[in-house]
């Protein structure tokens, strides 16, 4: 089976939180950038809390900008929760007829949640996109 597609959504409580990961993401940038497959990853970070007055107005502010303005990279932040029915219902109808691995590690009542969004948007039939649950634990 060969990889075509990855998203990768990240949710974290504030920006300390994914610092060290923005370079690794930058250079994913470039790389698919150079090789032409700027649609292989699309990854999702997701602030649900941590920004003050002052970094909210420079959202604001460089909302239309090419590169996001927390962290610098050309995909945006998102701030709040992902609404996980409408992540997976979207997956679903773009990727009909495949199956859809879904790799979790966190916290237990995400995993919960992640786990059943992967049975509720299960087709049976063939040509409907099939979601398959694992986790990790540490």
């Amino acid at each position: 089976m060969k990889l075509k597609k990855v998203y990768f959504y990240w949710v974290c409580p504030d920006t300390n939180s994914f610092e060290w990961m923005q370079e690794l993401l930058e250079k994913f940038d470039l790389e698919q950038s150079e090789y032409g497959s700027s649609d292989f990853l699309n990854y999702y970070i997701y602030l649900t809390r941590g920004w003050d007055k002052n970094q909210a107005q420079n959202i604001i502010l460089h909302e239309g900008g090419d590169r996001d303005p927390v962290t610098g990279l050309q995909q945006k932040t998102h701030y709040g929760r992902p609404q996980w029915d409408k992540i997976f219902a979207d997956i679903a109808e773009k990727h009909q007829g495949t199956s859809v691995g879904v790799f979790f590690c966190g916290p237990s009542v995400l995993s919960n949640t992640l786990h059943k969004m992967c049975n509720q948007h299960s087709s049976v039939d063939s040509k409907g996109t099939k979601f398959f649950y694992n986790k990790e634990n540490f």
